[in-house]
Parts: C-alpha cells; sequence; structure tokens
C-alpha cells in the first residue's frame, strides 16, 4: 500500500511517497519517490521588454485621416512611415509590420519611436548637416488641415483665426518648433486664403 507523507526537514515541509509493508510482525516504511517542497519557491528573472511589443501612441481622428491620405503618397520614405505608423495603431507586431512593408525591422521601431517622440513631424526626413531648415510639403498640408478647422474644434473660446492665435496654436500643439507670423501668413496665402478687412481669415 502507497501514500503520501510529509516530512519536516530544516524547519521546511517536503513530500514523499512511501510504501508500507510488514516485517517481523511490525509495519515499516519505504520511500518511493520525492515529490518535492510542499510550499515550493519559485525565481523570478527580470523580464526583458520586447521591442515587438512596442506601439505608436494612440492617433487622433485628423492624424489617422492625414496618415491615410499620405499612405498613396509618391514620395517612398513619407508612404512608408504612414503604412507603419497605421499599421502599429492596429497592434501588428514591429515584425508583422516590417513584412507587410517590405523593409528591415528596425526601420519599423525607429519610425514608431520617431513618432511617439515628434508626432506627424517624424513623416519628414532628417536633414542634412548643414542644410537650412525648411518646412516640407507634409508640414505645410498638415498646418493648412489645422487652419480649415474653427479653434473651437480645439477646445479655444474663440471662433476665427488671427496669425499670432493660430501661431501659438501651431507651437502648443507641437506641429512645429518654431514659424514666424510671417511664415504663416505665406504658406495660407499660397494656399489662397485672404484677408479681409476685420483683419481675419477667410
Amino acid at each position: 500500500m502507497m501514500y503520501e507523507r510529509v516530512k519536516v526537514v530544516n524547519g521546511k515541509r517536503y513530500r514523499y511517497l512511501v510504501r508500507g509493508f510488514r516485517f517481523g510482525g511490525k509495519v515499516r516504511q519505504e520511500v518511493v519517490k520525492y515529490l518535492g517542497p510542499v510550499d515550493p519557491v519559485y525565481k523570478v528573472g527580470k523580464r526583458h521588454r520586447s521591442n515587438a511589443s512596442v506601439y505608436v501612441k494612440q492617433l487622433g481622428d485628423e492624424e489617422r485621416v492625414f496618415l491615410k491620405r499620405v499612405a498613396k503618397s509618391n514620395d517612398s520614405f513619407v508612404r512608408d512611415r504612414a503604412r507603419m505608423i497605421l499599421l502599429s495603431s492596429e497592434h501588428f507586431f514591429a515584425k508583422q509590420i516590417a513584412e507587410k512593408v517590405n523593409c528591415e525591422e528596425k526601420k519599423v521601431r525607429k519610425a514608431i519611436k520617431d513618432f511617439n517622440e515628434k508626432g506627424l513631424k517624424a513623416l519628414q526626413r532628417g536633414k542634412a548637416k548643414g542644410a537650412v531648415p525648411k518646412f516640407t510639403d507634409v508640414i505645410k498640408k498638415v498646418i493648412l488641415m489645422h487652419f480649415s478647422k474653427n479653434p473651437r474644434e480645439f477646445g479655444y473660446h474663440f471662433t476665427t483665426w488671427t496669425l499670432p492665435r493660430f501661431r501659438e496654436h501651431l507651437l502648443d500643439y507641437k506641429l512645429v518648433d518654431s514659424i514666424s507670423i510671417e511664415t504663416v501668413r505665406q504658406i495660407i496665402l499660397n494656399a489662397g486664403a485672404k484677408l479681409k478687412r476685420s483683419k481675419r481669415w477667410q
């Protein structure tokens, strides 16, 4: 007959499978198998974070609409980055995105990191050393997209943009690092907007 028995050794309890048998008119026990401690302690090692589980931050409605549009761009850098960001927002792993976009996995992780830090400015190519900073067509489109919206949609109390207000809005939303009122004026004028007598833009 076999049964389980608990023995205490140095204050700790251990389980054994034992067998009882008669020897010389007495019942004796024989250990058949060691079953382990009653209260096992498992060592938990440090968990390593996988780059594959890194995703882009939550996209706003306007960002998603813009990314879907430029994902069809003729500029391969802008197009691929937009696709990477959109796929990451749908919780695809970096490896899966790399296979869909046909690029290296490290490029996908770089695009995700850049977008989380810079937002839509991550769609710009890195500037060459010594190059004069310029606003790319992508950034100009984003600026105009914001300009086309009613200020109340961004939580402001006023309903019409003025150049100083719109410049502050661009800086607050971190769409640009710096921009002058005259540059804002030129971008808007080139898009066909007109300044009426009230000094408000239409």
